[in-house]
């Protein structure tokens, strides 16, 4: 960059863009000197900056620990900013027809990093009784719950390498606690094209869950049908597979998938 451009910055917009980046590496929050420490801006300067952040909605701060985490603020403004073919402008209405069909909560999931989701929007059920979950929820465990549907289509080099680091903690007493295990529910993903969260992330509550695919055949995210395991019982997993695996067509198809998907197969 030209000193001439340099010379138009502004040093504390540049100090909170860090911060930013830094706060969103650290998901459960980081204190006033630890900010400081990472920023190599003064405890001073990281005080006046999170005070106007915090001012305008960007952040919260926990009052008992002291540490500051992003708020859902921005990325209200990344969706609201998105153009006509993002991903949750064109899954909405297949959310919300879902939803209203099933009458369950309908979520729509991304990828963030490598090894980790993110739930980018919640068409939420309007049932007495129902599952909810917080719009901006972070997943770290990808092989559990209905993320096997996107690992299952990932190429086996880079499966293989998640699975290398993957670290198999019972969530439930029906989480997968092995490479094993993992790949079997895998390979019955590409055969049913839907996977199902028999109560393996949290207790009480079933998913049946399609990858939607980008016109590469590739996964961009999983759309997942949520309920209690009362309106989700066992005898219907394959009904709803289908009723969701047709919805994340319809969307794929609107991204631009020719229909015939990835073939890749997981092998261990």
């Amino acid at each position: 960059m030209a000193k001439a451009e340099k010379n138009y910055h502004v040093p504390n917009l540049d100090r909170a863009l860090v911060i930013f980046e830094l706060l969103s590496k650290n998901p459960t929050g980081m204190n006033r000197n630890e900010i400081a420490t990472a920023s190599g801006c003064s405890t001073t300067m990281v005080y006046r900056i999170m005070l106007t952040l915090l001012d305008n909605g960007f952040v919260f701060r926990d009052e008992a620990s002291g540490r500051y985490r992003l708020s859902l603020k921005l990325l209200d403004i990344g969706l609201t900013g998105s153009d006509e073919y993002s991903l949750t402008h064109v899954a909405w209405p297949e959310m919300c027809d879902l939803r209203d069909a099933t009458d369950m909560t309908v979520m729509l999931g991304c990828q963030v990093s490598e090894f980790e989701g993110l739930l980018l929007e919640t068409a939420e059920s309007r049932a007495m009784s129902r599952y909810v979950a917080t719009k901006g929820l972070r997943v770290k465990t990808l092989h559990v719950g209905g993320w096997k549907c996107i690992l299952a289509y990932w190429p086996a080099e880079k499966l293989n390498a998640y699975l290398d680091q993957a670290t198999f903690k019972a969530l439930t007493s029906n989480t997968p606690m092995t490479r094993k295990a993992v790949l079997k529910a895998l390979e019955e993903v590409h055969r049913v094209g839907y996977a199902i969260d028999h109560a393996e992330m949290t207790e009480g509550n079933h998913c049946a869950v399609a990858p939607i695919f980008d016109r590469t055949g590739m996964p961009v995210g999983p759309l997942c049908l949520s309920g209690l395991t009362s309106q989700l019982p066992i005898k219907d997993f394959a009904r709803r597979g289908r009723q969701v695996r047709e919805a994340a067509d319809r969307i794929s198809a609107k991204l631009g998938w020719n229909g015939k998907g990835n073939s890749l197969v997981p092998h261990s």
